[in-house]
């Protein structure tokens, strides 16, 4: 459990933030950051990328997430902080009482559309 690698940048964006297009505001700072490490320490080259934001789990089925995967050719999970609206996800008195229940590290429940299918994980 020793960090390997660290890097860290002031940058300037130039995209303005528009809600469900992060992608175009924060991958290419991302992949830069990817390709630094690559230069850097290629013998570090990451298994897989965590990534501040949404995945698949977005209203078009491609956050940052993928961008930055399709960019850098690595897979990426999208970890993202809010739920965004998407059509077939039920805000409802369940949904509340889930995210209530949990109370530990580790505790968690599926988020599934209408149709029962399951779109990710809360945690």
């Amino acid at each position: 459990l020793q960090v390997l690698y660290e890097d860290c940048r002031m940058v300037a964006v130039t995209a303005p933030y528009v809600a469900g297009f992060l992608a175009f505001r924060e991958a290419p700072v991302l992949v830069e950051a990817v390709q630094r490490l690559q230069q850097e320490k290629p013998t570090l080259c990451p298994q897989v990328l965590l990534v501040d934001g949404n995945g698949m789990l977005h209203p078009r089925e491609f956050g940052v997430a993928c961008h930055l995967g399709v960019l850098t050719d690595l897979p990426c999970i999208g970890v993202a902080k809010n739920l965004l609206q998407m059509d077939g996800v039920v805000r409802d008195e369940l949904h509340r009482e889930q995210i209530r229940s949990l109370q530990k590290s580790g505790d968690s429940f599926p988020l599934t559309d209408t149709s029962g299918k399951v779109l990710g994980m809360v945690s």
